[in-house]
C-alpha cells in the first residue's frame, strides 16, 4: 500500500497542535503553577511531531485502534518525561553536570498543589491525553472531509 506522506506531515502537525499548544498547555495554563516557558512548549511541539510522523507513518492503525494510539500516548509521554525530568536528574548525579532542558524542572512546579509525585502523575496523564485527543482530532477532521 502506498502511504500518501503529505497527509501524515499535514496529520503529524495536527497532532501538534491540538496535543501541544491546545491540551497541554492549557493544562499548565490553568492547573500548573508557575506556568511553563515558551521553549518549553517549543520543544515539546518538535518531540510530538517526529513521534507522530513516525507514528503515522509505521503503525497500522486498521486494528485496536485506541489501544495502539494510547499505548503511542504513553510511549510520547515517557520520551518527554525521560528528556524533561529523568535525564537532568542523571547528568546532575552522575556527571555532576547541570543539565536543565528549556522550561521549569518537574520539582519547581506543582499540579494543583499535588506533590512531586502526583504532579508527575498528573502530567504524564495529561501528556499521554494530548497525543491521544491531537490524534482524535485528525480522525475527526478525516470524517467531516469523507463527507463532502
Amino acid at each position: 500500500m502506498k502511504k500518501n506522506y503529505l497527509k501524515i506531515i499535514i496529520y503529524s502537525l495536527v497532532i501538534t497542535g491540538v496535543g501541544v499548544f491546545v491540551i497541554d498547555y492549557f493544562s499548565h495554563l490553568v492547573f500548573s503553577d508557575p506556568m511553563e516557558t515558551v521553549p518549553y512548549f517549543l520543544t515539546k511541539a518538535a518531540l510530538y511531531f517526529v513521534f507522530s510522523l513516525l507514528f503515522l507513518s509505521f503503525v497500522d492503525l486498521k486494528n485496536k485502534r485506541f489501544l495502539k494510539v494510547f499505548i503511542a500516548g504513553v510511549v510520547v509521554s515517557l520520551l518527554w518525561g525521560f528528556y524533561y525530568n529523568i535525564l537532568p536528574a542523571v547528568m546532575d548525579s552522575v556527571f555532576n553536570i547541570d543539565f536543565y532542558p528549556f522550561g521549569i524542572v518537574l520539582s519547581g512546579l506543582t499540579f494543583l498543589g499535588m506533590g512531586l509525585l502526583g504532579t508527575g502523575v498528573a502530567f504524564g496523564v495529561v501528556h499521554t491525553a494530548a497525543f491521544v485527543g491531537g490524534y482524535y482530532v485528525t480522525v475527526l477532521i478525516e470524517r467531516i472531509m469523507r463527507r463532502r
